[in-house]
């Protein structure tokens, strides 16, 4: 539709409504085409002098009161400026052509006039308002509009003073609401931006009033808050547009205490009823004055309007809202009130919040009276609406202008700390003690932590970057650490008693957040944080740390607080006064300001106290301002001597600032305005004005404002009290007013006087606000990834016990699944971060908390609830099942209840988790971790040999596992259900067999295997193994102390464990070769309780650690208590002890020497050499030390002879194999045993051979032992085994022909055959020996003589005295026995031993020894041989003496042949290993004794 055609069809409709309403009730030509006539008939071309006729008063037309209620009265237009209005624009728009060349203010007047008019009716008023709305939607009234601005003005003042007739409340209410959508519409459009500053807060502040106004429908205000809310939202949004102002304007208003919003008048309007269908004069003149207001508005020059809104309406907008929360305004708004004018705040600081520090107007609001009352209403209002919008713009202004607002931010928080844990707020020392905060009922608390959670859980660093700003700050308190100590005293479930069950999760939601976020940033961390410097924060917060420790000494002792501020660099001498005074100037935040003053008001602190007031300047302040700002430092003593000294240096320092302004300035008047004009005179008080003064403001101060005082001092009795003080004159009128209305209005209050008080508020929120400073908070530094990791490091550090103490308090106390595995995800997170910050201490604590949590050190599980499937009593019980290929299990009540619980097992495998990524760095707390081993291991759930390579090395055998109770030898299949497996197993309730596991307690069993061997527990050793040597020595220190005692409980494994950390420890001490720790273990051993088999392996162990320690007093005692094993258990578990032994006398070895030489060290080896499976191995010793004939010496060579001699006799089982072979006529049969037992005795033979060149030492003759090696290897001459028989024969002849007779006597003839030939021959004719082989012997007898009697021939010439005929005649005698053994059976004796005896007589007769001239000698010669051999005289008379001679010669060749010939057999490879033996000396006393070659062997 055309525009013009628009508005002319909306002033019909508004005067066809008009004409009808009974006010305007007119008809006729008049009523339609009477405008000329209204306006005298004037046909301006420009059809504009609509605002100039209408608007004059229509006094020529006198009332009719005898008229009224008559309906045929006519009246005339004039009477009717409204009616008249929309004729006129009629007209005017039937001329027109095109719209912008109207005045929009011409086109829209009639329409504003009806908006403002309270005669017209609801529904005329809703007409022109649509009117209105119709034409700035379709555009008609724009930008492009003439005198658009003007016209802007005039509709938000006509919508803002819109009135009607009041009908009832629904349709005024409608009225309203139209009314508030156009204001609404016309703010958010572009046209707003020609608004200026007064229009728009007419609008803001008729929109409050509705919408505050508790009268109004409850439609209505919630629309009046819609529309504030989009008003606030484009208002705020222009905020970017304004241009930053550098500095404070001082034009804008900042106290608005007293502001109020104006009363809510719009709207409908009462009429009486006579007023009905009258014309109403006086109400035709209201709207004529109407009607000229708007005219005058009109001709207003436009410059008045041409500059937009800006901040001064956005400051008086945000002053509105301040008056609105004041808690001073509280009983002037309803409760709603105020919670809606604390959301627009919100969404003020959430539109425009980071565009307010860009104007300090606005900042100053934000800090001052908004975050002043935001506090005050969250500490002490109860209503929970109240206190949630408060807190939600807490938040919201804590997020946006937090950094400008630090002191605010760090004392509300604190404030509400102490109103939810009012106990625990107490025992901090920060900036804010003394605070009196009432506690919050729950639900408050509740919303508290509700609200601050928006803190944390939107920036994943909160915590890092609230220590960076007040933890890393000197005069901040350390924020960062003091919340997460909140939070973790809030996350226990007991909290829940003062708070609500809602509270924990939140506080324990802060905690994991605060830990997963450190854990992500080392891990995202490329560099190492010690790759750079630290941060000059970083080294702030380390030197406020030393500070509080100084202050805390300083409160206590000023004497000894300096001493520790001095050695911690705060001041350089703590003798220097001047500098001292420095510090308590600039630094007296901390100190506690009582004790302060009364060390500076020591008399011996004057000079002290002196530089301190001298730092003060009072230049240009009254007296009670500069008292006021030395009052602040320190509280004033008790003492009145002490007040007067104060005062009296106070008096001089004031005077002395005083005299340093400059002449042409007021002296005395303050800088802040107390001067009331310029003509007033300086005032100069001298030092005596300034004493009295002083004192008298001091009182005045105690009695205008202590509550004891009934009747306070009046100004004229202050004025009346100082007369004559002023250098001797009063002080004028209006400075001792100054000073009074000073001390009435605000208080100077005492440092620390009002804490636990009321006003302690008011007090800290004033120190706060005075020494803000927004400049210095204006740039947020910037950090790196590794930079926060090093502030991370600080706080995490500062905080660690008390998140692990928690969280493991809560872990205790969860029972769901998913709480329990994020709470262990967290504890993994903490290990993480500990592990990269190297935090030692805080591992040992979480490995100790852990291990709790395992409940593997439990010894009991009655406080678990059992169920139908678990037996009350869990016997250990091995068992075979079907599953797991059939294998064995040992179920426990450990095994049975660890593997349903999940905590412990998760616990456990976080554990072990942590144990291996921390290297298996030792501490303290690893002794749990050894109980847990232990505990697994009585309980057969791990593998007690942990050192296979160890074991095998040392010939170890594999350590048994625990006796289970009950042993089940069937297998047991699983899952049995039904009716049946219930009778059976009700059925075994009264069985006489074993207890067995129900399927229940089997599936828990293998639950905990799986989860046992997912800990990989043989592998830490294995990485402990690779540790420190401090680590390793820890460890077995502290596997010592868990040995255990033997008791019932712990008989069933006392052994077994013993065993198990014994060997553990003995690893680790032979990888280390510490002497203290190996005396350690060794003085740890005791086996008392401990079976035979384990003692041996306890010497195995002992003997392995004496290697290594030197001078070990035990050591000859342990070598001789393996003796007194029995045989049968040394031939089966000896293999362990005898490396052990051997390595004792390794080149290398401390005792090699000693036990070389050693009786009961060959005496255990003795027991071995007996023993065929450990022979070899003596055998390759004994070849290395028989090599190296260094090591053997006269103390030793019995022992070794005796310990070859024992190996040798080894042989005599292979007889067996030799009769059984010969009755079976079968020399095929091949037996491996038989060959090594012959093998090892023949090398042993062949080493007792080698012995020979040794004993031909002068040290083993003069010991007696020239005989030893001929008795050794005689004995092995009557070894059953003819094998070695026959190699013993030729070994001794070997020996015997190469010995030689020594000149000293030591080896002679008659010897050779007294101790080593004559007892082998007596040993052939025992009965005993014959019968070992009965079938055997005779050779060996006859190979015996043959052998004596080359040696007697070769040393025939050697014998003196009678020693020739005593051989002699002893072979003689052992020849007539041997042919009478043999004399029932044909021998190779009884045939060729003639031929002996006629070689020896042969020889004899040559040389004299042997004839008839020896009568007795012949003849009982020839008796013994007649006997023998008859026919041998007859045979060796008919020979010549040639012959025989012939045949000595042709004999002695022959010997020599034989001596020479090699020992067929191979030799054995000689031993590696040396060693020293000490034996004692062998003495052979009988030289005729058959016993001499056993007496020898058993001393061996």
């Amino acid at each position: 539709m055309n525009p013009i055609t628009l508005m002319i069809n909306e002033c019909m409709t508004m005067a066809s409504a008009m004409r009808k309403m009974n006010r305007w009730n007119q008809t006729g030509v008049a009523a339609i085409l009477g405008a000329g006539d209204i306006f005298g008939g004037n046909n301006d071309e420009d059809g504009i002098s609509l605002g100039i006729t209408s608007t004059m008063p229509a006094t020529n037309h006198p009332h009719s009161e005898g008229g009224r209620g008559s309906s045929g009265t006519h009246r005339s237009l004039s009477d009717n400026p409204l009616l008249a209005s929309f004729l006129q624009l009629k007209s005017i728009l039937s001329d027109a052509k095109d719209l912008n060349d109207i005045d929009s203010l011409t086109l829209l007047q009639p329409f504003l006039l009806v908006i403002k008019s309270s005669s017209t009716s609801g529904y005329v008023t809703t007409l022109s308002l649509n009117a209105i709305s119709k034409f700035l939607t379709y555009g008609i009234i724009s930008l492009k509009s003439k005198n658009i601005q003007s016209c802007l003005i005039q509709i938000i003042s006509s919508l803002t003073h819109c009135r009607f007739e009041a009908a009832d409340q629904n349709s005024d209410d409608a009225i309203l609401l139209k009314v508030l959508r156009l204001l609404e519409e016309i703010i958010e459009s572009p046209m707003s931006a020609l608004l200026p500053d007064e229009v728009v807060s007419e609008v803001v502040q008729i929109s409050l009033s509705l919408a505050c106004n508790k009268k109004r429908s409850e439609v209505l205000r919630r629309a009046a808050e819609m529309a504030m809310v989009s008003i606030t939202i484009k208002i705020f949004s222009k905020l970017k547009e304004i241009e930053p102002e550098p500095e404070f304007n001082d034009d804008l208003q900042t106290n608005f205490a007293d502001t109020r919003l104006p009363e809510d008048l719009i709207g409908g309007t009462d009429i009486k009823p006579s007023e009905i269908n009258t014309p109403r004069d006086s109400n035709s003149d209201t709207e004529a004055e109407t009607i000229k207001e708007e005219e005058e508005e009109q001709e207003e020059p436009e410059k008045d309007h041409t500059e937009s809104y800006g901040i001064v309406c956005i400051n008086e907008f945000l002053g509105i809202l301040v008056s609105m929360i004041s808690p001073s305004n509280q009983y002037q708004h309803m409760e709603s009130t105020r919670v809606f004018a604390l959301s627009l705040m919100n969404i003020i600081i959430e539109v425009a919040g980071l565009e307010i520090p860009k104007h300090p107007a606005l900042l100053t609001l934000v800090s001052d009276p908004i975050s002043k009352h935001i506090l005050q209403i969250i500490t002490t209002t109860d209503s929970p609406a109240l206190l949630k919008a408060s807190l939600q713009l807490f938040t919201t202004v804590s997020i946006v202008l937090g950094r400008q607002l630090k002191p605010q931010f760090e004392l509300t928080l604190s404030l509400i700390f102490q109103s939810i844990l009012p106990e625990a707020s107490k025992k901090q020392n920060d900036n804010f003690t003394g605070a009196n905060v009432s506690s919050r009922n729950s639900l408050s608390k509740e919303m508290l932590i509700e609200s601050l959670s928006l803190l944390w859980t939107r920036s994943p660093v909160f915590f890092t970057h609230l220590f960076i700003d007040y933890d890393c700050d000197f005069e901040k308190s350390d924020l960062s650490i003091k919340t997460l100590e909140f939070l973790c005293t809030l996350a226990l479930p007991e909290s829940a008693l003062i708070t609500t069950d809602n509270v924990p999760p939140i506080c324990l939601e802060g905690i994991l957040s605060f830990i997963a976020g450190i854990n992500n940033r080392i891990k995202a961390a490329k560099d190492d944080i010690d790759s750079l410097p630290l941060h000059d924060l970083i080294q702030s917060r380390k030197k406020k740390t030393a500070f509080i420790h100084c202050t805390e000494i300083l409160n206590q002792k000023p004497s000894e607080g300096i001493k520790a501020l001095a050695k911690e660099g705060f001041i350089k001498d703590e003798n220097d006064s001047k500098e001292i005074a420095q510090f308590f100037f600039s630094k007296s935040g901390r100190l506690n300001k009582k004790i302060l003053g009364e060390f500076l008001a020591k008399p011996g602190n004057g000079e002290l106290f002196g530089h301190f007031i001298d730092l003060f300047d009072f230049k240009d302040l009254r007296v009670d301002e500069a008292l006021r700002i030395l009052l602040k430092t320190f509280r004033l003593p008790g003492e009145s001597q002490q007040i007067e000294r104060v005062v009296e240096r106070f008096a001089e320092r004031y005077v002395t600032c005083q005299a340093e302004t400059t002449a042409d300035l007021p002296v005395t008047p303050s800088k802040r305005g107390s001067i009331p004009n310029d003509n007033v005179e300086p005032v100069r008080p001298d030092r005596d004005s300034v004493f009295v003064l002083s004192y008298s403001i001091i009182m005045l101060n105690t009695d205008l404002h202590n509550p004891q005082v009934k009747q306070q001092m009046l100004l004229e009795d202050y004025r009346r009290n100082l007369r004559g003080v002023y250098n001797g004159k009063d002080f004028p009128e209006w400075y001792l007013a100054k000073i009074y209305s000073s001390i009435k209005d605000r208080e100077i209050i005492m440092p620390e006087e009002h804490h636990g008080t009321d006003k302690w508020f008011d007090d800290a929120w004033h120190n706060l606000v005075s020494t803000q400073d927004f400049k210095s908070d204006q740039h947020q530094l910037e950090f790196g990834g590794v930079q926060l990791c090093q502030f991370d490091k600080c706080i995490f550090e500062a905080i660690v016990d008390k998140l692990i103490s928690t969280i493991i308090s809560i872990f205790k106390e969860a029972s769901d699944d998913h709480i329990i595995t994020r709470l262990m995800s967290s504890i993994d997170k903490i290990a993480n971060i500990c592990l990269y910050y190297n935090l030692t201490d805080s591992i040992d604590k979480l490995v100790d908390s852990l291990s709790d949590l395992s409940s593997l050190s439990k010894t009991s599980f009655v406080d678990i609830p059992t169920d139908d499937g678990i037996r009350e009593e869990i016997p250990i019980t091995e068992i075979r099942i079907e599953k797991k290929n059939e294998d064995i299990i040992t179920v426990s009540e450990l095994a049975v209840w660890f593997g349903r619980d999940f905590k412990a097992q998760l616990s456990t495998v976080v554990l072990f988790r942590l144990i291996k990524k921390n290297d298996c760095k030792i501490s303290p707390s690893w002794s749990k971790v050894i109980n847990i081993i232990l505990r697994l291991f009585e309980n057969c759930l791990i593998n007690p040999n942990l050192f296979g390579e160890f074991q095998k090395k040392i010939k170890l055998g594999p350590l048994p596992k625990v006796n289970a109770r009950y042993i089940i030898r069937r297998t047991k299949p699983l899952n049995n259900s039904g009716l049946l497996s219930t009778f059976s197993s009700f059925l075994k309730g009264y069985s006489d067999n074993p207890p067995e596991p129900t399927d229940q307690e089997i599936e828990s069993t293998l639950s905990t295997i799986d989860c046992i061997k997912s800990l990989n527990i043989p592998n830490i050793f294995s990485i402990i193994s690779k540790g420190s040597h401090e680590d390793i020595s820890m460890f077995v220190k502290l596997l010592l102390e868990s040995f255990p005692e033997y008791n019932d409980k712990s008989k069933r494994f006392f052994e077994t464990e013993v065993l198990f950390l014994l060997e553990i420890s003995v690893c680790f001490c032979l990888l280390l070769n510490d002497k203290d720790l190996i005396d350690s273990v060794l003085s740890k051993i005791d086996i008392s309780h401990i079976s035979k088999k384990g003692q041996l392996r306890i010497i195995a162990y002992e003997l392995l650690l004496m290697r290594y320690s030197e001078g070990t007093p035990n050591l000859i005692d342990t070598v001789k208590s393996i003796t007194s094993f029995d045989k049968e258990l040394i031939t089966k578990q000896g293999a362990q002890i005898l490396q052990p032994l051997l390595s004792l006398v390794d080149d290398d070895s401390w005792c090699c020497k000693t036990l070389l030489v050693e009786e009961e060290y060959w005496k255990a080896l003795r027991s071995f050499g007996s023993i065929q499976t450990y022979a070899a191995d003596i055998i390759r010793f004994l070849e290395g030390i028989i090599k190296s004939s260094n090591d053997i010496t006269s103390e030793n060579y019995v022992s070794i002879l005796g310990l070859l001699d024992e190996i040798s006799s080894l042989g005599a089982m292979g007889s067996q194999f030799e009769q059984e072979n010969e009755n079976l006529e079968n020399t095929n049969v091949d037996s491996e045993y038989f060959q090594e037992l012959v093998k090892l005795s023949k090398n042993s033979i062949k080493l007792t051979c080698d012995l020979g060149p040794i004993v031909q030492k002068k040290e083993f003759k003069d010991k007696g032992l020239s005989y030893s090696l001929l008795q050794a290897l005689a004995h092995q001459c009557f070894n059953p085994c003819r094998e070695v028989r026959k190699f013993a024969v030729k070994s001794l002849q070997t020996v015997a022909l190469s010995l030689e007779i020594s000149g000293d006597e030591t080896i002679t003839a008659y010897g050779i055959f007294e101790f080593g030939l004559f007892p082998l021959l007596i040993e052939l004719t025992k009965p005993e020996v014959l019968q070992t082989d009965i079938n055997g012997f005779a050779l060996t007898q006859y190979d015996t003589f043959s052998l004596v009697s080359r040696v007697f021939l070769k040393h025939i010439d050697d014998f003196k005295g009678n020693e020739t005929e005593i051989v002699w005649l002893g072979l003689l005698d052992n020849c007539l026995k041997f042919h009478q053994l043999s004399a029932n059976s044909k021998t190779l004796f009884s045939e060729s031993g003639s031929e002996l005896l006629k070689n020896m007589i042969l020889v004899l007769e040559s040389n004299g020894s042997l004839g008839p001239e020896k009568e007795e000698v012949w003849k009982k010669s020839w008796e013994v041989i007649g006997s023998i051999y008859p026919d041998l005289r007859k045979e060796l008379l008919s020979n010549e003496t040639e012959d025989v001679e012939e045949k000595v010669e042709n004999s002695e060749d022959q010997d020599k042949i034989e001596g020479n010939k090699e020992d067929p057999e191979q030799k054995v490879v000689g031993l590696e290993e040396k060693t020293e033996i000490s034996t004692p000396e062998v003495h052979t006393e009988d030289s005729n004794s058959t016993d001499n070659i056993v007496e020898q062997d058993n001393q061996v």
